[in-house]
Order: C-alpha cells, then sequence, then structure tokens
C-alpha cells in the first residue's frame, strides 16, 4: 500500500511542480516576473524536457550550473526544489530531504512553493518510515495554497499518516477533504474509502457531529453536504423530526448551489410531508407473476396465502386480517420498483413484501427506502450495511447475518483468528468482501489473503494459485533454490510435482461466499496445489445443494452458516401438505415467513400514521418464524444463522454433541430446490 502512495505522490511531485512556473501564486500584487523572470523560465522548460526523456542527470547538472548569486531568492528556492524532485523520483530520499531544506531557506517569499515543499518533505519522510516527522511536515503544508490535484494528495498522504499515528481528529479531517474533491455522489459512495469515512463519523455522538459539520460550513465539500444529510435521515428515523428538519434547513441554505445534495434533500423532504398516511390493514406485494419467473411468483403467492389463512387462525377471525394487493413485477428490478411506488402513492401500504431474486430485490427495496416504507425481502439485497436500516428485513439472512455468525466468539475459538477470503467479482461477491473487510476489522481478525474470481469461470486453478502464494516465484526464490538442491538430492523422487514450492498456508479458515456449483469446484483447486485440510466457509446454499451433498464424500468437511431448520414448525410442513397437496419448498417457507412476521409486528394494533408504525417497528427487538429468529442491533436486522458442517453426505450442526445429526430429513425434502 505504501508503494502505492509514494507512486501518487511522484506523479504529483513531478508533474505539478514541472508546470508550477505558469501559474505560481504571486503574493503582494506584484507581477510573476518580481520572483521569476523570463530566462529562468526557459531553463526551466530545458530542465522539464530533458527530465521527461529520462536524462535526469543531466537535468541535475543544468539545474546545479545555475548561479546561485544570479539567481533571485524565489528562483534559488525553486531551483533547489526541483533538484529534490528529482532525487525523490531516483530513490535518493535523503538527498532530496536536504535539497528541498535547502529551498526553504528562500522559499517564504512564495507561499505556494512553501507548501509544495513541505509537502515533498512530508512524502520523503513518510517513504523514509518517519511517519511522526511527515505528520509534523504536513502541518506545516497550507493546503489551501496548492492546486487541487496537490491538495487531494496531500489529504490523502495526511490521512495515511493520521490513520499510523493514531490521531483521529486528524484522520477524519483529512478523510472529509479527500473525499470532498468528488465531483458526484456516485463517486463518493463508491470510492473504497467511503464507508470508513461513515464509520468514523457515526461513531461520534449526535453532539460530536453536529460541531464537525458546522467546522466546514464554509466550504461547501460535496463529502460534508452527504454526511449531513445522512444525519438528518438518522435523526428522523430515530424520531427527533425536529432535528432532523433544523439539518435539513441548513444543507439547503449551504448546498444551494449543489444539485445532488439539494435534490437529496428535497426528496427527502417530500417523503416526510407525503408518506405519513398508512393504512394499517393495506399490505402491498409485489413478486413476478407473468413471464418466465412467473411459476417462482405462484409458489410464493401460496406460500404468502398459507400465511393469511394460519394468521386467521390464530387471530380467531374469520374476516382476513389484511387486504393483500398483488403487483408484477414481471422479473424486473424496474418493473418492480415501479410497482412498489403505485402501491405506497395509491394504496398507503403499511408493508411491501418482495424481491423473490436479487435482481430484482435491490430496486424494489431503494424505491420503498426512499419513502421511508418497511420493506420485508425474500431475497438478499447486495447494499452496503449503511444503506440498510431497521425498514428491511432479508428473510433467507442477510450478508451482514452470515458475517456476524461467522465472526462469533464461539466460530473465531474455533477456527480461528487468521483468515483470508475468496469471492466472486461481482455485485453479490463485493457486497460480501465489504462486510466481511468490517467485521474482521471490528473483531480485530487479521486477513492474510483477498482474491477475487470471475463468476464465468470454471478453471479456479489461477485464483487459488493467487492466494497460495504461487502465482509469482521470484518473490520467493531463495525458497525455490533451497526445495529444488533437496529435490535433487532424494533418492526416490515423486512423480506427482505439481509446483516446486509449498503453497502458502498462512491463515485458519477461508470464507467462500460462492454458490454450491462454484465450492465444488473451487475446493478440489486448493487440493491440486497442495493445499489439503483447510477450513472452508461458505453461505447457506451450501446446505441447501443436492449436488454439493452428494460430492461432500469426495470434497471433505464443508463447513457453512444456513438456518435453524431443526426450528422448523412441522405442524406448518403437515397442514401445507394436507392444504395444497404438496410439500413446500424453499420459497414457500420464506414467502410464509414474510406475511406471518408483519402479523406478529400488527396484532392487536393500529395506526394512524407511519411515524406511529416506525416507533413501533422500532421498538421491536425480536422477530420469530419458522426459519428462524430475527434480532434488531445497531438499527438493523440481523437473522441468527446456525454453524454447520456438510460431511458425507450429512448436515450437522458444528457446537453439538457428535450423535445429534440433521439427515432425520434429506437435506432438500424441506427447503425444495428454487
Amino acid at each position: 500500500m505504501k508503494n502505492g502512495i509514494f507512486i501518487i505522490t511522484y506523479i504529483l511531485l513531478t508533474s505539478s511542480l514541472f508546470t508550477a512556473c505558469s501559474n505560481i501564486r504571486i503574493l503582494g500584487g506584484g507581477k510573476r516576473s518580481d520572483l521569476y523572470r523570463s530566462g529562468f523560465l526557459k531553463q526551466v522548460k530545458v530542465v522539464k524536457g530533458h527530465y521527461a526523456r529520462g536524462n535526469s542527470d543531466k537535468a541535475v547538472q543544468i539545474l546545479n550550473a545555475m548561479s546561485t548569486e544570479e539567481l533571485l531568492p524565489a528562483e534559488r528556492a525553486f531551483r533547489k526544489n526541483l533538484v529534490g524532485v528529482i532525487l525523490f523520483s531516483n530513490g535518493k530520499y535523503e538527498e532530496a530531504i536536504s535539497a528541498f531544506e535547502g529551498a526553504l531557506v528562500t522559499s517564504s517569499i512564495d507561499e505556494a512553493l512553501t507548501s509544495q515543499v513541505y509537502l515533498n518533505l512530508a512524502s520523503s519522510y513518510f517513504k523514509l518510515d518517519f511517519s511522526e516527522k511527515a505528520f509534523i511536515m504536513t502541518e506545516k503544508s497550507d493546503f489551501k495554497m496548492l492546486s487541487n490535484n496537490e491538495a487531494k494528495k496531500y489529504h490523502f498522504l495526511k490521512y495515511k499518516l493520521s490513520k499510523q499515528l493514531g490521531r483521529d481528529e486528524h484522520k477524519i479531517d483529512a478523510l472529509t477533504r479527500f473525499l470532498g474533491f468528488e465531483k458526484s455522489l456516485n463517486n463518493f459512495r463508491d470510492g473504497v474509502y467511503f464507508q470508513e469515512l461513515l464509520d468514523t463519523f457515526f461513531n461520534l455522538d449526535q453532539t460530536e457531529r453536529a460541531k464537525f459539520l458546522e467546522r466546514y460550513e464554509d466550504e461547501k465539500l460535496l463529502s460534508i453536504g452527504y454526511l449531513a444529510y445522512l444525519n438528518a435521515e438518522k435523526l428522523y428515523y430515530e424520531g427527533k423530526k425536529d432535528s432532523a428538519r433544523d439539518f435539513l434547513k441548513w444543507i439547503e441554505e449551504q448546498y444551494a448551489d449543489v444539485s445532488e445534495i439539494l435534490l437529496l434533500v428535497q426528496k427527502f423532504e417530500f417523503r416526510m410531508d407525503n408518506y405519513t398516511k398508512i393504512n394499517s390493514r393495506s399490505i402491498g406485494i409485489v413478486l413476478p407473476l407473468s413471464g418466465k419467473k412467473k411459476n417462482f411468483g405462484k409458489r410464493a403467492a401460496t406460500g404468502i396465502a398459507s400465511a393469511l389463512s394460519r394468521i386467521k387462525t390464530m387471530w380467531k377471525t374469520e374476516e382476513a386480517p389484511f387486504d393483500l394487493v398483488f403487483r408484477d413485477s414481471k422479473g424486473s428490478g424496474a418493473a418492480g420498483a415501479f410497482r412498489v411506488k403505485e402501491l405506497i402513492e395509491k394504496y398507503n401500504v403499511t408493508a411491501i413484501i418482495g424481491g423473490l431474486f436479487s435482481s430484482e430485490a435491490t430496486k424494489e427495496y431503494l424505491e420503498a427506502r426512499n419513502r421511508g416504507v418497511f420493506f420485508i425481502s425474500l431475497s438478499q439485497i447486495y447494499l452496503p450495511r449503511d444503506q440498510k436500516d431497521y425498514l428491511l428485513l432479508e428473510i433467507p439472512g442477510s450478508i451482514e447475518s452470515q458475517l456476524d455468525e461467522i465472526f462469533s466468539s464461539k466460530m473465531l475459538n474455533k477456527f480461528g483468528r487468521r483468515t483470508a477470503i475468496i469471492y466472486p467479482n461481482s455485485q453479490r461477491g463485493n457486497a460480501y468482501l465489504n462486510e466481511f473487510w468490517r467485521k474482521a476489522k471490528e473483531s480485530k481478525i487479521h486477513i492474510s489473503g483477498i482474491q477475487s474470481f470471475n463468476e464465468a469461470t470454471k478453471d479456479f486453478r489461477e485464483p487459488v494459485e493467487n492466494l497460495l502464494g504461487l502465482k509469482h516465484p521470484r518473490e520467493r526464490q531463495e525458497e525455490i533454490d533451497l526445495v529444488t538442491e533437496i529435490y535433487s538430492l532424494e533418492k526416490k523422487k515423486s512423480v506427482r510435482r505439481i509446483q516446486i514450492l509449498k503453497p502458502q498456508i498462512d491463515f485458519d479458515w477461508i470464507f467462500m461466499p460462492s454458490y454450491p456449483k462454484q465450492a465444488s469446484l473451487l475446493v478440489p483447486a486448493f487440493s491440486y496445489f497442495d493445499a489439503f485440510k483447510i477450513n472452508f466457509i461458505g453461505g447457506p446454499s451450501w446446505g441447501k445443494s443436492k449436488e454439493l451433498t452428494e460430492e461432500s464424500n469426495k470434497l471433505g468437511k464443508l463447513f457453512f452458516v444456513g438456518d435453524n431448520v431443526e426450528q422448523t414448525d412441522e405442524g406448518f410442513i403437515e397442514r401445507f401438505i394436507l392444504k395444497y397437496k404438496t410439500r413446500p419448498g424453499f420459497i414457500e417457507m420464506v414467502s410464509h415467513d414474510s406475511l406471518r412476521i408483519i402479523g406478529e409486528i400488527m396484532r392487536d394494533k393500529s395506526f394512524n400514521t407511519r411515524d406511529e408504525f416506525d416507533i413501533h417497528l422500532k421498538s421491536k427487538k425480536k422477530l420469530s418464524g419458522i426459519t428462524g429468529d430475527w434480532i434488531q442491533e445497531s438499527g438493523i436486522w440481523l437473522k441468527k444463522m446456525l454453524p454447520k458442517v456438510l460431511r458425507r453426505g450429512k448436515v450437522k450442526k458444528i457446537f453439538e454433541e457428535q450423535h445429534s445429526f440433521l439427515n432425520k430429513t434429506p437435506v432438500n425434502s424441506i427447503y425444495g430446490i428454487i
């Protein structure tokens, strides 16, 4: 990472400083010729030409040949600074520091140059691992005197230094300013450091957050505008409506000419003013009822109908407790989102059940979220944690739910505190990676390796080779030489020798958020490279796969987190078979749970406004269904997942006696296959 920083810094130094002569700042109303004469600027241009052609020695020779007595003070500083830049680019950091310090002797007349020199010194000290000295140099550099490009690099360097030195106040300031240079919210939210900024900001209490935002009220940074908006949103959902409106008013005043921020505020205000109406009896349901996925939609509708019948029995009423308003998503996320909007605006539904497939779920949920409506998803939502709250419940068990269990103390005590991840390079895979990284950091777990793979591939040798440290053998040349020598002395040589080096297994377990088919190909790839007895941990789909169950005879132990199948209400299965003449599969069960949970929330309750419903929902700490329990923690719903192991065609709980197997019912007979 450090090398990457200095590649960036190097580009900053070599590009901006060599062109600085054309736009240097003049103080006190003086002319450019007061600081830099045309003859000097011509010489600098020649130096730049030699340097651009890779002739550093010639460039330095010209600079050193300049007569110090004949140069103006600013020119002397500028010359020394350029010498330092060239030395820095050639890896001569101590000599570069000496040159930069020489530049400071006469640079004070030009504040912009002085700030650049201090930034160069900070970069040089950082390269030498003198973090404290580097930080001091950044403090002396006035980033306001730098160009936008230079200032962005300055803030990034200061962020890294502050993080190293544990200076949290400086870290959040530098990170805020660094991300504040983004031109659009999409770029801002998609950035690598966005989540870290959010986590740091929301770790502050409300008073600290308010003071932090006010500190930047004259700068109109995009990052501050968006943080202020998220803070207002958080206050609103915490029931502090007046405080939320005060923040929104402040944002409108500060960001009146920033269209993206202003649009967010206007939409939120519109939502607060126009979506407070609620019909406690009305539940919206968005399913694919036509097209290629219609059979799945009909199965989900059957599961919901079974829940409605059960609620009537439990509530001891002949009248249907809810008006179910069905709409067809046609298997499209865009069409589904439109139907969500229609259900809220036309029917004032209390909640919406939808998202039978993840390809639809995200767009439908975001539409409901923008209007503050409770959304129950029948599949996972592949969004960052910060875009989820108590108004979303994922029936199958969210990514956050799975990793909450995987990083639990009992799992870490069993498997160890060194981990790695190999994940699909997709929206789904990236969602897993982001939460995996967050949980590892939170639990102080060491990540030894991160490797992605193409979802379309069927040959996983290359990503596995990368993860095991076998892809670039030159980095382990000494080890290769030693092993080769030992191998040459062996009297009996093994016929099979896939690679010279042994795999680097510096982790206790690997998280593998892959589909079952991918897992069946990934696991043998590790054996191919002589990496045996590895603890692989996957997601719920592993336990539902007939193919992976059968393959487990050859693959060995496969650990995963899944639903608590033993909790399944056998009465539900019997009633379902009796009424519908078929055994319920996974779709029927999660769909049944979706309405059953709404029944649990709404029993003996009636709400006049959506705010009343929100307050009631937020007060709930636990919800239960036939596929498990959900606990509200840190403002989101987490399903309590169960750690299991798949071995030799049998599924077993990890933390139970050896005899308690879950194969009393065949694995796929309860869940069915989607």
